[in-house]
């Protein structure tokens, strides 16, 4: 397929803050304080992997970027690659892929 870069790690992006304690630390340099950083586990839901596909490429920027430089063919062969890897995620009739919510709370300082 295509050589992807590692992003750089202070750029604006989807898991940009996702690092435990990141946003927290800035929070904190701002002065903010009574600031909790908790991490939530649950499992995101589709009806089916195509569902979660379409999903994907709706949300993903970065990934659509990367797929308008695949050739159709390889096109096919990522998606059905994608479509196999999350049928691991199956229970009954729908995909339930795991996912990690952080929510951080802070007191603006007097």
């Amino acid at each position: 397929f295509i050589e992807i870069p590692p992003p750089d790690p202070s750029a604006p992006g989807i898991f940009r803050l996702a690092k435990s304690g990141e946003l927290a630390g800035m929070l904190q340099q701002a002065g903010f304080a009574d600031i909790s950083d908790d991490e939530f586990l649950g499992d995101v839901r589709f009806p089916s992997a195509d569902t979660y596909f379409s999903s994907l490429m709706d949300i993903a920027a970065p990934i659509q970027n990367l797929w308008t430089k695949l050739s159709p063919a390889q096109q096919k062969d990522a998606r059905q690659r994608i479509l196999d890897a999350t049928e691991q995620y199956r229970k009954g009739s729908i995909v339930a892929l795991p996912i990690a919510v952080r929510i951080i709370t802070a007191r603006k300082p007097t």
